[in-house]
C-alpha cells in the first residue's frame, strides 16, 4: 500500500478549502457546503429522538440518517474520486483498487469529521474502519446522555458507500453519477451495508463501522 497520508492532509490543506459569501465550497468539481457540525448534528439527533418516542418507528430515524450518510457518499466521495484535485494529489498513490479506499480515507481525514483509520479491509468483501473524534459521537456525548444505541450515522452511511462506490460500481472509471447508478449502488441485490459496532456515544473508546454486502 502505498498511500501517503501525511502528503494527501498537507495537499488537501494547501487547497484553501473555505466558504464563500453563500456558504458554499466550490473543490473538488463540485460544492460542499460550509456549516457547524453543530447544525447538523442538533437537526439529525432531534429527528431521531422524536421518532424513538414511538416504538414502531424507533428504527425509522437511523434509517433515514443512515441514507443521508449514503448520498453523501455517493455524492462527496464519488465526486472527489472523479475530480482534478484527485488526480493530481491521490491518483499518482494508487497502485491496486483497495489503495483507493486509503486514498480517501486519508481525504475524510483533511475534513476534520473525525480520523478514519482502515483496519481491514478484504478486496470485495469487508471493510473495518475506527474513527476516534467522530464529530457525531462527540456532539452526542456532549448534549445527551450516554446512548443505548449508535449515533454516527453519517459516518456509518459513508462506510458502506465508499465499498458500494468501488465494488458494486466503478468509480475508478468515472462513471456519471446519476440516480440509475445510485439505485445500483445502494439498491441492488450486491450492495453493501454497515454496522457501527462501536460507538462513543454509548460510552465505547472509539467507534467502529463494519461493512458488508447485505446477501
Amino acid at each position: 500500500m502505498a498511500i501517503d497520508e501525511r502528503k494527501i492532509i498537507e495537499a488537501v490543506a494547501g487547497l484553501g478549502i473555505t466558504g464563500n459569501d453563500e456558504g458554499l465550497i466550490p473543490a473538488f468539481g463540485l460544492y460542499l457546503t460550509q456549516h457547524l457540525a453543530d447544525y447538523y448534528n442538533r437537526i439529525s439527533f432531534a429527528m431521531a429522538r422524536r421518532l424513538e418516542k414511538t416504538p414502531e418507528l424507533i428504527d425509522d430515524g437511523r434509517t433515514l440518517l443512515v441514507e443521508a450518510g449514503h448520498g453523501c457518499a455517493f455524492n462527496t466521495f464519488g465526486g472527489i474520486m472523479k475530480s482534478a484535485e484527485w488526480d493530481a494529489v491521490v491518483r499518482p498513490m494508487l497502485q491496486t483498487r483497495e489503495d483507493w479506499v486509503y486514498g480517501m480515507a486519508a481525504v475524510v481525514n483533511a475534513f476534520g469529521w473525525g480520523h478514519w483509520t482502515v483496519r481491514d479491509l478484504v478486496a470485495n468483501r469487508r471493510l473495518v474502519v475506527s474513527v476516534s473524534d467522530s464529530y457525531e459521537a462527540e456532539g452526542w456525548l456532549r448534549d445527551y446522555p450516554q446512548s443505548d444505541r449508535p449515533r454516527c450515522f453519517l459516518a456509518n452511511g459513508g462506510v458502506a458507500g465508499l465499498m458500494n462506490l468501488l465494488y458494486v460500481g466503478d468509480i475508478t472509471q468515472g462513471p456519471e453519477l446519476n440516480e440509475a447508478y445510485y439505485k445500483k449502488l445502494f439498491r441492488g441485490t450486491e450492495s453493501f451495508t454497515s454496522t457501527e459496532v462501536l460507538c462513543r456515544a454509548m460510552g465505547d473508546p472509539l467507534c467502529l463501522f463494519v461493512a458488508q454486502r447485505l446477501s
